[in-house]
Formats: C-alpha cells, structure tokens, sequence
C-alpha cells in the first residue's frame, strides 16, 4: 500500500521538524531550575548531617528556593503550551489546507489530510512533555523518568503491533500515537503539578 506509506512518512517528517522547536524547552528547563534547587540541595543536606531529625519541609528557609524553582518551571509550561499551539497549528496547516505544497498526487493529498489533526495533537503536547521532562531533570527524579520511559516503551509498540495484526489504519497509527504523548504528558506534568493543584481546590472547598 505506497499511499498510506508515502503519506505516513510526510506526516512522520513534519513530526520531526516540528519537535526541535518543542523539546529545546526542556533543555532551558535543566538550565535554569538548577539555579535555584542547587544550593538548598547543598544547604538540606548540610543540616541533614547536624540533625538527625530535620525535616525541610519544616524549614521556612528552603520554601522559597523551591518555589521560585516551581513557579520557573510553571513559566516554561505555559511558554510551552503558547509555542506547542502555534507550531502544531503551522504543522498541521499544510497537511490539511495546502497539501499541494508536499506532493503533486492528489490521491497522496487527501490521504495525508485526514492525519492532519494528529499530528497537530502530538506535536503539540510534545511541548508538555518536554517541559515536564526537563524539570524532573533538573529535580533529579530520575527513577520516575525511568519507569515512565521504560512502561510506555513497552506499551507503544505493543500497540502498534495490535494495530498491524488487526489491519489498521494509518490513522489508526497516529491516533495511537496521540494517545502515547497525552499518556506520558499526563504522567509527568501531574508529578510536578498535580500537588499544587490539588492543595489549591482543598483550599477553595475549605478543606485545608
């Protein structure tokens, strides 16, 4: 079937020049939030070794290094989600609205338009996803990468063999990956945020 394939690697190389221009937040997110999580990593450990029995999250002294550190990486989340939006969308437009500018075949042109708006959700929530990534980084919460890393690599391909032994779709294909890039953007976004969030609405409801 060289349609679905031909189309299928348009879509998978829009994918990949749209993404540098997502992931670099990750690499300013392991650039800057150290700044701040260094030295009150220095400073906890220093007290840990005087007392026994200290606890940092009793010390009103390591509170605003960590949050300075949090509210840098909520900037870059919502630098994110601005930058996810407009490069998904001028992805996604030319697949969908001038697929004449990728291939003169026609047929190629309508198979490739459908996928359109997957691409656009994967490339987009690339955006949380390297944010994310990149503060767990920075936060050195490396054995969580791992499991995330390690499950959805088992999961994905497991999937995309169902697909193929079902005979799926392309599209098929593509919307599994959408699901792939919520599944870990859910998963690491709520490591960082989902607290915060959640003290919040106890706060609002009065329950804290």
């Amino acid at each position: 079937q060289p349609t679905p394939l031909a189309a299928h690697q348009i879509i998978l190389s829009l994918f990949f020049f749209a993404s540098p221009f997502l992931e670099v937040i990750s690499q300013t997110a392991q650039s800057f939030i150290p700044v701040y999580l260094a030295p009150v990593g220095e400073y906890v450990t220093q007290m840990k070794n005087k007392k026994r029995n200290y606890n940092e999250d009793n010390d009103p002294a390591v509170k605003p290094w960590k949050d300075a550190a949090f509210n840098v990486g909520t900037t870059l989340l919502r630098i994110g989600f601005c930058s996810g939006t407009i490069i998904a969308s001028l992805a996604a437009m030319v697949p969908a609205f001038r697929g004449s500018f990728l291939t003169t075949d026609t047929s190629l042109q309508a198979a490739v338009k459908p996928l359109a708006k997957y691409l656009w959700i994967g490339a987009f929530l690339t955006a949380p996803v390297a944010v994310s990534e990149g503060v767990l980084l920075a936060r050195r919460e490396l054995k969580f990468l791992a499991s995330v890393y390690l499950v959805t690599t088992a999961l994905l391909p497991t999937a995309l063999m169902r697909i193929k032994l079902t005979g799926g779709t392309v599209e098929q294909v593509w919307a599994c990956f959408a699901i792939f890039q919520l599944f870990r953007a859910l998963l690491f976004a709520g490591r960082i945020w989902s607290g915060p969030v959640a003290q919040k609405v106890a706060a609002i409801l009065g329950l804290s």
